[in-house]
């Protein structure tokens, strides 16, 4: 009976231990939502427009690669500066409504994304992150920006959380009106 009871005690302690190791390990976020300057503590951004489109264009190699969204492409502007040493982002994500977290697409070129530059401090470096997903998961998304870690898994990393500022009706007016064909600019 003894030994039973002391398991018991055990296998509480084991649990509160993992979930607050869990939580140390969680990163530092920052929130905010569209057209706001949102700070962490190595990058300061901010979603200036969201964008949907069908296909989107960019130079590839010297020539024009179009890709065909299998759902539709949400294409996130946005503007980022560091706050003290050259920064790069890691791949953005978008989190939905319902908890689902969508990586940026691999299927657009790196090269034209905000993710191939090195963002600078007191330079304010532009570009844009592209989403593949369902038309549904958009209302209430959020993205998840932060800097890149490489091989180094940061346990409380900056991040920095930014609402889309769309709502149910937002959301299926902007993917209702996509676009077509949404042409990237080439960064290299």
């Amino acid at each position: 009976m003894l030994a039973g009871i002391a398991l018991a005690t055990a296998a509480v302690g084991l649990q509160a231990f993992g979930a607050e190791i869990a939580d140390h390990n969680a990163p530092l976020t920052s929130t905010g939502a569209i057209n706001e300057e949102v700070t962490g503590s190595r990058i300061s951004a901010r979603v200036r427009a969201v964008h949907a489109a069908k296909a989107i264009t960019a130079m590839k190699a010297g020539e024009q690669e179009r890709v065909t969204a299998k759902g539709i492409f949400i294409i996130v502007e946005v503007a980022a500066t560091a706050t003290w040493e050259p920064q790069q982002f890691g791949p953005p994500r978008l989190l939905t409504a319902g908890g689902r977290r969508y990586v940026a697409s691999d299927r657009v070129d790196p090269m034209s994304t905000i993710t191939h530059s090195y963002i600078q401090p007191g330079w304010w470096t532009e570009g844009v992150a592209v989403f593949e997903i369902p038309p549904g998961e958009l209302p209430d998304s959020r993205i998840l920006l932060a800097p890149s870690s490489g091989f180094i898994v940061e346990p409380n990393g900056p991040e920095i959380e930014i609402d889309l500022g769309l709502d149910e009706t937002a959301a299926r007016r902007l993917t209702s009106t996509a676009k077509d064909v949404y042409e990237l600019a080439s960064r290299n």
